[in-house]
């Protein structure tokens, strides 16, 4: 469950997290010990920003839908 942080944490911000776990992961320093609890931080701000786009496409098409409707009337 994403904390009340990660709630206030803007799309653009999660993304670079996301990257940043990213290119610390692929980089040859990569520490072991912290792999699964960047994994799972990785797994809750992809999931966070997959959330958002949804809800972001799905109010774009309703706004698209009634100004259709609107121009047709």
């Amino acid at each position: 469950m994403a904390s009340k942080e990660d709630k206030d944490l803007t799309y653009p911000d999660a993304l670079a997290d996301l990257e940043g776990i990213v290119a610390s992961l692929r980089s040859e320093g990569c520490d072991v010990d912290t792999l699964a609890a960047r994994t799972r931080r990785a797994a809750a701000l992809l999931l966070m920003c997959r959330s958002r786009l949804t809800r972001t496409e799905e109010e774009l098409a309703k706004v698209l839908t009634e100004l259709e409707g609107s121009l047709q009337s």
